[in-house]
């Protein structure tokens, strides 16, 4: 299957909010939709009993019952349902590769208000996939009001970014909102120059220039989506879990491809979205250009 949408399901209602959201994309781009139910292929005294054969059958039930939803609702949608002999981690990411456009998952809600329980699976997939990532909670709306929130930097990443949210946005006919949070450095802030100089001020028309840069190549590549540039003085996450709970259909952040498999593989503003956001949430990975790479040194 070319050009596919892979789900994760497990017969939770969380899996069944991420696969709704899954068909929804996979019509919208005309693309196929994987239906993946991980199995590991595990030994266990339990098998003696036949517990591990009454769970695979479970398992087989749930993935059909996946499988005719879709076609239920979706008759017209090209669907594959594998059950993979895997943990989940690895089979999630081997049906990623190659080709899948995006990867939906589902995961609990902290609350009323509060973002994602994001489980140790979503947080080894985030770190491993080269797709897009998109969690919903359960209970979310399949994107049919609302607004695209992207958060961009105009320095990191904002092609891949830009680029994923102005295509969501144009098949779902959603308005498009590019947020840029910019802070001064700490030495501005307390060594007293900001008050003896008018630093904020140039500073936020330059970051108005610089978003409006970034933004110009995708208005005219989605003349169709309607774009508000928003650009404040003020921490990234805090403003995009304020436009979230003001309605988004949608909110898409950035996440750098780290190669070493040593430190943190979801940024800060990354993970803090999906801990206060209530709305589906896409991670789009990017790779630094050997530009970004020079101005960032060694960080």
């Amino acid at each position: 299957m070319s050009g596919f949408v892979v789900v994760g399901v497990d017969g939770s209602p969380e899996s069944l909010a991420a696969l709704d959201w899954a068909a929804e994309e996979a019509a919208g781009r005309g693309a196929g939709l994987r239906v993946v139910l991980a199995w590991p292929t595990v030994v266990t005294p339990l098998s003696v009993l036949g517990a591990v054969d009454l769970a695979h059958r479970q398992a087989e039930v749930t993935l059909r019952e996946a499988e005719l939803r879709v076609r239920e609702r979706w008759p017209e949608l090209a669907v594959q349902a594998v059950q993979v002999p895997h943990d989940p981690v690895r089979a999630l990411v081997e049906e990623t590769e190659p080709g899948a456009e995006t990867l939906v998952l589902g995961s609990r809600g902290l609350g009323a208000v509060a973002g994602f329980l994001v489980g140790s699976v979503s947080r080894r997939v985030l770190a491993k996939v080269e797709c897009p990532v998109v969690l919903v909670r359960e209970g979310e709306s399949q994107g049919e009001g609302g607004e695209v929130v992207v958060g961009v930097d105009p320095y990191q990443g904002a092609a891949a970014v830009l680029g994923h949210a102005f295509a969501t946005a144009e098949r779902r006919g959603l308005p498009l909102r590019a947020v840029y949070a910019w802070t001064l450095p700490v030495a501005y802030q307390y060594a007293g120059i900001a008050a003896s100089v008018d630093v904020s001020g140039e500073m936020q028309t330059f970051a108005e220039v610089e978003l409006a840069r970034v933004v110009q190549p995708w208005r005219a590549q989605h003349p169709g989506v309607t774009v508000v540039e928003e650009v404040l003085n003020a921490r990234p996450a805090k403003v995009l879990a304020e436009r979230a709970a003001a309605g988004a259909g949608l909110v898409v952040v950035g996440r750098r491809v780290r190669r070493s498999p040593l430190g943190a593989h979801l940024g800060s503003v990354a993970h803090a979205v999906l801990h206060h956001v209530p709305c589906p949430v896409a991670v789009v990975p990017y790779e630094r250009t050997p530009e970004e790479e020079q101005e960032a040194g060694d960080e």
